[in-house]
């Protein structure tokens, strides 16, 4: 029986290729992404693998229920773009990868920080002109300031790690509390309003699901101090984009950083430089000089991409044989 693999990056190829080779998968490799338009090529096959762009909405849950599909192997960690209802509704069972790299991901949320605050791009392409003055460049010393993580789960442990290493001082908000972490790095569990308010630096790395989605909108915004950076390398929808936009434009924030974006799903991942783009928040967000936006590449490392394929794979194998997945993989 065939495994479709949809959305299959030129990246990833390779890894692919190793692991169904590996464990005697028999897969076909799909450049298209899943869309109710897309549905239609999934025949003859009770397992397919998705990426974390492809639609699992409602209409594609019960298209793929009707072609047979039993089984879906999410290649990413978040289920936000999959409808668990329908998908528990229609008996399909399904898998992701649950942590293929948390310090990766934490070690790109601190990349964008730096390059924020010491102005890294602005000074690389002031250099490149011949332009060699610091005017313009001035950061902040990072020791001893204040740094709030929403979202204190494997990638939020790798990243306060860090910035615990660096000198600063932890506020956390989650509502399972880890608190050997936190007497480990003298960090203190609080309420969001508190964390906004005393955060210099605040970074989103929760899931998203209905108690996150818009957790920073208009009135959270609010609290957020007028100098302080702001990190999404979490999910776009995490953060409502037109309030940050507002703060934005009325000069409240020193900086914000972004790896994802919540209408990214046609813009990521795709070659957009001689069409452009349409999408107006998108454009207004990069239009800022305080705004820095890489596309959704946080995880993107070798070791990841590697474990993605992994422990994908070894869920369509597990599976197919009837072999027990761990707990910890599965979603339905």
């Amino acid at each position: 029986m065939k495994t479709l693999f949809f959305s299959t990056h030129d990246f990833e190829k390779k890894y692919l290729d190793y692991w169904t080779e590996k464990l005697a998968i028999n897969a076909v490799f799909l450049n298209s992404q899943l869309y109710p338009e897309t549905v239609g090529l999934v025949k003859d096959c009770e397992s397919i693998s998705c990426w974390a762009n492809d639609n699992l909405g409602k209409d594609v849950i019960k298209n793929l229920a009707a072609s047979g599909v039993k089984f879906i192997s999410l290649r990413s960690a978040g289920f936000s773009h999959l409808d668990l209802d329908e998908a528990k509704k229609q008996k399909i069972a399904v898998c992701r990868v649950p942590a293929y790299s948390p310090q990766a991901i934490a070690e790109h949320t601190l990349g964008l920080l730096m390059c924020l605050n010491r102005k890294l791009p602005r000074s690389f392409q002031r250099v490149k002109d011949f332009n060699f003055k610091l005017d313009g460049l001035e950061g902040i010393t990072l020791y001893g300031k204040s740094v709030g993580i929403i979202g204190v789960g494997k990638i939020g442990e790798a990243f306060a790690r860090i910035m615990h290493g660096m000198g600063c001082k932890l506020y956390f908000v989650d509502p399972y509390q880890n608190k050997e972490l936190a007497k480990e790095l003298n960090a203190q569990y609080v309420d969001l309003k508190t964390l906004l308010e005393n955060s210099d630096v605040v970074s989103l790395l929760c899931p998203l699901n209905e108690q996150t989605k818009y957790i920073i909108n208009e009135k959270t915004a609010q609290y957020l101090k007028k100098d302080a950076f702001l990190l999404n390398t979490g999910r776009g929808a995490l953060m409502d984009t037109q309030a940050i936009i507002n703060k934005l434009k009325r000069n409240e924030l020193r900086g914000v950083g972004l790896d994802v974006y919540e209408h990214e799903e046609k813009i990521f991942a795709h070659d957009h430089s001689l069409a452009g783009i349409s999408d107006e928040k998108l454009l207004r967000l990069m239009s800022f000089p305080n705004v820095l936006i890489t596309s959704h590449q946080a995880f993107f490392t070798k070791e990841a991409l590697d474990s993605i394929a992994r422990i994908s794979c070894e869920n369509i194998f597990n599976y197919l044989h009837q072999q027990e997945i761990p707990k910890d993989n599965k979603v339905l």
